[in-house]
């Protein structure tokens, strides 16, 4: 089944330099807590868990 992107979702994109260092709920409390500030906040945990890959961080909320 396919469900639509629908109002309040939150889309994340990023790369495995991101998912190899931050856990998944970790992601998503970051994006839940403030979706602007997120891809930075996310960037800086990877880079304290050892940020040794590329790491991109896209988030959008439909509104």
């Amino acid at each position: 089944m396919v469900k639509g992107f629908l109002k309040e979702d939150i889309l994340i994109m990023n790369s495995d330099g991101l998912t190899n260092l931050v856990s998944q709920e970790e992601i998503f409390k970051q994006a839940k807590k403030d979706i602007e500030q997120a891809p930075k906040e996310l960037v800086k945990i990877a880079n304290e868990n050892g940020g040794y890959d590329n790491i991109t961080v896209i988030v959008i909320k439909n509104i």
